[in-house]
């Protein structure tokens, strides 16, 4: 069998990896010039980071067993507790104030019993209508009484779901949080890969005998009872089946012939992506370790969000924007100076020790159009469950065509699930 896969991130070299040991003869092809889509390892010198996805839960089983499989053991993360900044007060995560606290505590009791009757696939919960059609900011503010409460569950939220909860599904939000009802404690965030999250890629791109053709953009699928016709920007190719995890707004961008179902069409022009970026500075010592602190930081300023993003000796910072911030952040002549002064504004040791800095901005990527998928209010119910069916000889992945949406490890379930399907037709 012939089949091709097309966008090499995450969940396209898994599907590969899963089709050539099932003896499937695969064909690689990526709009990038570089493997791993939104896994984005950047080497500069003696620099080291992760530009897209960077972290792997606890219970990301999928992810874990993968790096076994490769083997790669992962680095447990270190960055509990972090420093928190509210309004000119500053406390730890593990000594948070008790107003802020006790919000959180609710927040976390109300979610665990809304969860309690539903199921973990979204559109099974026709039931909850009412719940798609709210956000997750009317959630977060009717259980907080607190200004600092709310600030601080708003903060952990749409870190998590990378943009402004007023633009999250409120019952999107809470069949994800399905997934963390059993979780350990720190379970979240709990692994990096060493020398960063592209040697798992590279390291699959290692097994593969098929290599990848880079810099190929597709823009016409055809197909018949027979083939399915890949049209590139410079040749074309004939399989007998594809696999596309190109996320949606891309997806939009290319011509099938016959057309999509409607279903499928207003599905993925429904989807949306998280407004998510990334500021990172290199600095010429880690200035923050030698004052005890693990980097890693929550305040209610415009860079959100900090951590220790160094993936080699080379000490870096990284900022992640989210949402409305993040959007006027890539508005700016130049994001990486503006973040450096008012990294130096709350952290006055950053200017003296500052080298270099690169703004990631997922947001305008003309590839991917946003850092991951994320579900809107009223996806979940009217749209999500066609993303990712089978449409004739076109399978659909990626981070946007599983259960767990927006996730390196909802990546991979997409591709096994991808893989088996084309497998068993």
């Amino acid at each position: 069998m012939r089949v091709a896969v097309v966008g090499l991130g995450a969940a396209g070299m898994r599907a590969a990896m899963l089709l050539e040991k099932a003896g499937a003869k695969v064909s690689l092809f990526e709009a990038r010039k570089r493997l791993g889509g939104r896994i984005s390892t950047i080497r500069s010198g003696s620099a080291i980071y992760d530009a897209g996805g960077e972290w792997l839960d606890a219970d990301h089983c999928r992810a874990l067993q993968l790096l076994q499989e490769l083997g790669i053991e992962p680095d447990r993360a270190s960055s509990w507790p972090g420093r928190v900044l509210f309004d000119g007060h500053e406390c730890t995560a593990d000594t948070l104030w008790t107003e802020a606290l006790e919000d959180d505590l609710r927040v976390e009791a109300v979610a665990r019993e809304m969860c309690r009757d539903l199921e973990e696939v979204p559109w099974k919960n026709a039931h909850r209508k009412e719940w798609d059609k709210r956000t997750l900011a009317d959630f977060l503010r009717e259980n907080t009484s607190s200004k600092r409460g709310l600030w601080w569950v708003w903060a952990n939220c749409r870190s998590d779901e990378g943009d402004d909860p007023d633009e999250v599904s409120l019952l999107g939000w809470l069949c994800g949080y399905l997934h963390y009802l059993e979780r350990e404690e720190h379970s979240m965030s709990a692994y990096r890969v060493p020398g960063g999250m592209g040697s798992m890629i590279d390291a699959i791109a290692d097994r593969l005998v098929a290599k990848p053709h880079l810099g190929t953009v597709l823009q016409r699928v055809r197909q018949d009872s027979e083939s399915v016709y890949l049209e590139f920007d410079t040749h074309e190719v004939e399989v007998d089946r594809v696999v596309l995890t190109l996320p949606p707004p891309a997806l939009e961008k290319v011509i099938f012939e016959p057309a999509l179902p409607g279903a499928k069409r207003c599905a993925i022009e429904a989807c949306r992506m998280s407004r998510a970026i990334k500021i990172c500075w290199e600095f010429d010592s880690f200035w923050w370790r030698d004052e005890g602190w693990t980097g890693s930081l929550h305040y209610d300023g415009p860079l959100q969000q900090l951590w220790d993003a160094t993936r080699s000796e080379a000490p870096v910072l990284a900022a992640y924007v989210c949402g409305d911030d993040a959007v006027r952040w890539t508005k700016m002549a130049d994001p990486v100076g503006e973040g450096l002064g008012e990294l130096t504004r709350i952290l006055p040791q950053a200017g003296a020790h500052f080298v270099r800095g690169w703004i990631h901005d997922w947001i305008d990527d003309p590839y991917s159009y946003g850092a991951f998928s994320s579900l809107a209010p009223g996806y979940a119910l009217e749209y999500m469950r066609h993303i990712g069916t089978p449409e004739g000889r076109i399978h659909f992945a990626g981070d946007h065509a599983c259960i767990r949406t927006g996730f390196i490890e909802g990546a991979l379930e997409s591709g096994e699930r991808v893989a088996e399907e084309v497998l068993n037709a």
